[in-house]
Parts: structure tokens; C-alpha cells; sequence
């Protein structure tokens, strides 16, 4: 398995990517649907967005 690029920490269950360097370096917007595994690697960029429920109990389940 390959290391992703870089793996970003989020409190929700969807997600948008449009990569990094806005319109010149990024990439179209996909949303990403992290259930049930919990993760989801972005197939442009290959960023890895995680869920990680909010500590203070604020995060809603999708």
C-alpha cells in the first residue's frame, strides 16, 4: 500500500476535495462518502480524509 499523499482529520462523514493551489494546482470538486469505512482516498489528488468523531461529542452521524 502506497502513503497518501497527506491525511486530513474531519469531524463529518462527507467531504469535498478540490485538491490544493486553488484553480491552477487543484481539481475538480468530488465529495467523498467516508461510510462505512470511516475513510476515503480522494482519486485525484490522493489525499486520505478520516473520520474522527469531534471530542466534545458536537459531531453529528450521517
Amino acid at each position: 500500500m502506497t502513503t497518501p499523499f497527506e491525511t486530513i482529520t474531519v469531524d463529518t462523514k462527507t467531504v469535498g476535495c478540490s485538491g490544493s493551489g486553488g484553480a491552477v494546482g487543484g481539481h475538480p470538486l468530488v465529495y467523498l462518502n467516508l461510510s462505512p469505512a470511516g475513510q476515503a482516498e480522494c482519486p485525484y489528488c490522493s489525499r486520505l480524509f478520516v473520520y474522527e468523531a469531534s471530542k466534545d461529542g458536537s459531531a453529528h452521524a450521517h
